[in-house]
Parts: structure tokens; sequence; C-alpha cells
């Protein structure tokens, strides 16, 4: 085999290489922007990126007047347990209180939750629920009212924000336990809401 025939096959043998290797490149973008596009989507429902709410990382147009924020996608909450019988307590309610411990943890998201639910819950009317905020115990630094499970009734549940390394939603005689700690409190707002707009259906 003279010079330039082996050079020649060098050069196939090179060009077959770079080939395959963009092939390769090419199909793993191809399963990523797949990957990307069904995780926004959910039933009937698609989900955009959030670009005006920054505590927040997805949106949600559920028509053409309502847009909701959430911080986690239908499909990474669902796993936690909610009974419908919870949600309709959160719907039916005249108002909603919350507590929480004024000496714990994740203090900056419980406020965000508690700040999401005045914002983003709507009762029949479309007007916004009344969410009155408490603690579990007096303190000197929020002028908040000590709100525990004694206040519940059917008309006025209470959520309490109580950290756990459990992510779970607990309903025990009109008290809704939100049990999770830090970030995951946000998970368990976006689980509730979720399936307030029925968007996840619950039994």
């Amino acid at each position: 085999m003279g010079r330039r025939e082996r050079k020649t096959e060098k050069s196939k043998q090179i060009l077959i290489g770079v080939a395959l290797a963009l092939l390769m490149i090419m199909s793993g973008f191809g399963v990523f922007l797949g990957t990307q596009s069904n995780e926004m989507k959910y039933g009937k429902y698609r989900f955009e990126y959030s670009t005006n709410y920054p505590n927040e990382r997805i949106v949600l147009k559920l028509d053409k007047k309502t847009e909701l924020p959430f911080y986690y996608l239908p499909q990474e909450t669902e796993f936690i347990n909610l009974s419908s019988a919870v949600t309709n307590k959160v719907k039916e309610a005249f108002f909603i209180m919350t507590s929480f411990d004024p000496e714990a943890r994740s203090l900056q998201e419980i406020a965000l939750v508690n700040y999401y639910f005045n914002t983003y819950l709507k009762d029949q009317s479309g007007y916004n629920k009344i969410i009155m905020p408490g603690l579990l115990k007096e303190s000197p630094d929020y002028a908040l009212p000590v709100i525990t499970c004694a206040n519940a009734t059917l008309q006025t549940p209470v959520i309490i924000f109580n950290n756990s390394d459990t992510t779970s939603i607990v309903d025990e005689d009109n008290c809704i336990y939100f049990n999770a700690r830090g970030i995951e409190f946000l998970r368990l707002r976006d689980r509730l809401v979720y399936s307030y707009y029925s968007v996840i259906q619950d039994e």
C-alpha cells in the first residue's frame, strides 16, 4: 500500500471517528431536550420557566386570567399523600390560620408559604383567601397572636408548620400539620395548591 493510500485510509478513519462522536453528542442532546420537554408537562398542563418570580422556578398558566408560580413540578410533589378531604377543608374554610414556633428553623421558608397562600389562594368568587398567621407561643420578636390546634374548627382550620425530617401533610381534628424542614415546606405548599386547583386529582 502506497503512502497516498495509507494517508487516504487514515483520513477516512478520522472522519468516521468524528462522525460517530458527533452522532453520539447529538443523540445525547436530543435525549436531554426530550427529557426537559417531558418534565415541563403534567397531563394537560404546561409549565414555563419562571422569569418574573424570584423565589419560584416555574409558572403554570391555569387559564387566561390565572398564572401560578411554583417551586416544584407536580410530579415532584405527588409522592406526598394528601386526602381530598384536606383540600376541600381548605377550599371551604371561611379563613385559614397558620402557626409556627418562633424559635424553630426554616422561618424564611415558612414566611414564603404564608405570603404565597395569602396571594394565590382564591375563593370561589375569585377573592383572596384570608390567611391569619400566628405563633405557637408568645415571642417579643413578632406582633402575632398565639394560635394552636385549640383554635381550629371545620370553618377555620389551622395549618401548623412543624420542623421535621419527614416531609408529610397530616390532618388531625381540623389541624393540618405541614411536617418538613427548609425548602421542603415549599414542596408541601405546592402539593396542596396543585390539589386546590385540581391539577393533581386526589381521592
